[in-house]
């Protein structure tokens, strides 16, 4: 009697590490989610996370508080492994007071000539 097999040969393994992009340490408990299908995870203690999703088309959105959102569009088909690296939100603000800082000077600096 041969029986129908489903499923197996459709889903892939997507696994990953998350790191701190500034000290390259690994992140526990940042949040996974595959938008279009709601699958999601959150890393372990070693940044390490894995999902089974469906072949085909995928966007991975990885968040965490005191980061940047990250997200991906992938066509998956086959296991895939992601190494994502998120930026920290102290780093986006302190160059961007960095630029605000450095165009202060160059007004200042005009208005002075």
């Amino acid at each position: 009697m041969l029986l129908p097999v489903f499923g197996n040969d459709q889903l892939v393994l997507v696994t990953g590490n998350i790191i701190d992009e500034k000290t390259q340490n690994a992140l526990q408990n940042v949040s996974i989610l595959e938008s279009n299908s709601g699958i999601g995870t959150i890393t372990n203690i070693n940044g390490y996370f894995s999902l089974m999703l469906n072949k085909g088309n995928a966007e991975i959105v990885v968040s965490h508080e005191g980061f940047k959102d990250f997200s991906k569009k992938l066509v998956l088909k086959a296991d895939t492994a992601l190494t994502i690296s998120l930026v920290p939100l102290l780093n986006l603000k302190s160059k961007i007071k960095d630029s605000d800082h450095q165009k202060t000077a160059e007004k200042i600096e005009k208005e002075n000539n």
